[in-house]
């Protein structure tokens, strides 16, 4: 029993990394024996690990047709980053209510190693860095499921993120927005923090839009063309 929770756990990290990476593309359907043959393991793991998944809405499940990985598109990120911004917003204000001396200083200490980083050299320590980051910010907000919700719609941005090859841009000084972000949070400024974290979440919002925008207008392109050649 032991054995097999483990072998779940692991296809689940596995899978869950390649949902968010865009190694699985969306809209694709999964394959389960190729799933199966990639982590080298049996197919009931696996077809766990998808139900985990699909729970947290990182996999769509169809009764009859099996498993997918979403699909993407503008219209679902506008959403996306909606909600975020209202719920994250929601969990900072709290944590800033109630968070106390070690709620302060991991935000200093985590402040301090996200902007040590350079994000086009290092960009795995630094998006572990900034997820770090950001959930020192709300941590002290009293609600687990307030946290958790905060967490699932990080990866969902990440995935947004991952699928639209969104880096870095020079013009941007996010490591000032970061530091900007941590100052108002512990001088208990609720009202300007959370205008700030909104503000740095719809500045990628707007590179990433310009990104969806394109690929979608290149697919629709695509689908035309293949329609007169028919």
């Amino acid at each position: 029993m032991d054995e097999h929770r483990s072998l779940t756990s692991r296809a689940h990290h596995r899978i869950r990394d390649m949902v968010l990476s865009g190694e699985l593309q969306p809209g694709a359907r999964i394959q389960i024996d190729a799933l199966r043959e990639k982590l080298e393991m049996g197919a009931s793991p696996v077809r766990e690990a998808l139900s985990i998944l699909s729970s947290e809405q990182l996999v769509v499940r169809n009764e009859q047709r099996g498993f997918w990985a979403p699909a993407i598109s503008s219209e679902d990120f506008a959403i996306l980053l909606d909600t975020r911004c209202r719920v994250e917003g929601m969990a900072l204000a709290e944590a800033i209510a109630q968070g106390g001396a070690r709620w302060e200083e991991n935000i200093v200490m985590l402040g301090y190693r996200l902007n040590a980083l350079d994000r086009l050299s290092a960009p795995v320590p630094w998006e572990a860095a900034h997820r770090e980051f950001h959930a020192a910010l709300i941590a002290a907000c009293p609600s687990g499921y307030l946290l958790n919700f905060c967490a699932q719609l990080y990866d969902l941005a990440v995935r947004y993120r991952n699928v639209a090859r969104l880096v870095a841009y020079p013009e941007r000084q996010i490591t000032d927005e970061h530091s900007k972000l941590a100052e108002a949070a512990l001088a208990r400024d609720a009202d300007h923090a959370v205008a700030l974290l909104n503000d740095h979440y719809r500045k990628t919002g707007v590179f990433l839009f310009k990104t969806l925008a394109e690929q979608e207008s290149k697919g629709r392109a695509n689908d035309a063309t293949m329609r007169a050649a028919q």
